[in-house]
């Protein structure tokens, strides 16, 4: 089950706030199993991964940008 459209002042393409609930519902949809001993790592894991894309995943972007069509370091 992928994650539902964001709701007002939620990150778009983020799980939901309940990621507990979230890994269990990935965990099945991909018939990945996850020990019990592991899911709480997991869920720790990931809520850190939230926290560390939100503020690039909420960076407003004019709409007037192009990508870029080579990347040139």
């Amino acid at each position: 089950m992928p994650a539902p459209p964001a709701a007002h002042g939620e990150s778009p393409g983020l799980p939901p706030s309940d990621t507990a609930a979230y890994v269990a519902a990935m965990a099945t949809m991909l018939d990945l199993p996850v020990p019990a001993s592991l899911q709480a790592g997991v869920v720790a894991n990931l809520e850190h991964i939230r926290a560390i894309a939100q503020p690039v995943i909420t960076f407003a972007l004019p709409d007037t940008i192009e990508s870029a069509a080579t990347f040139e370091p």
